[in-house]
């Protein structure tokens, strides 16, 4: 078996990371197969949600968010999920990636109004990742 240096090591992880952090930037946007219901096109007025991840995450963690069921975006370290949601019902969940202990998501019910923002902060709290 071929024994790798760690430099080769250290290349591919920075690569890894770089692959990731394009791939996990939030632009606000539904993603791909999402249905109407979830993000309204932003000259209509939609109301506006935004997640920010707290610090006590700490650094080796994200927070996936999806609102009906459908993902829509990652946040790792420092970073702030902003988007548009059609009026009515949504529901908003979270969950730490990697889940090692196989929590269940955080979820949300919110009846959303046309024009308004709606913010939390995805953090830890008893041992699992909460919107307050």
């Amino acid at each position: 078996m071929r024994k790798f240096s760690y430099h080769c090591y250290a290349l591919l992880i920075a690569a890894l990371v770089c692959v990731g952090l394009s791939g996990c930037q939030t632009s606000g946007t539904a993603a791909p197969g999402a249905t109407a219901s979830v993000a309204a096109p932003a000259g209509q007025n939609a109301a506006q949600l935004i997640i920010r991840r707290a610090p006590n995450l700490g650094t080796a963690l994200f927070v996936d968010i999806k609102i009906d069921g459908v993902s829509v975006g990652s946040i790792g370290v420092g970073e702030t999920y902003k988007g548009p949601l059609s009026p009515g019902q949504h529901v908003v969940s979270a969950v730490a990636r990697p889940n090692q202990l196989f929590l269940s998501p955080t979820k949300k019910t919110l009846t959303v109004v046309q024009g308004q923002t709606y913010t939390f902060t995805a953090a830890w709290q008893g041992g699992t990742v909460v919107l307050l």
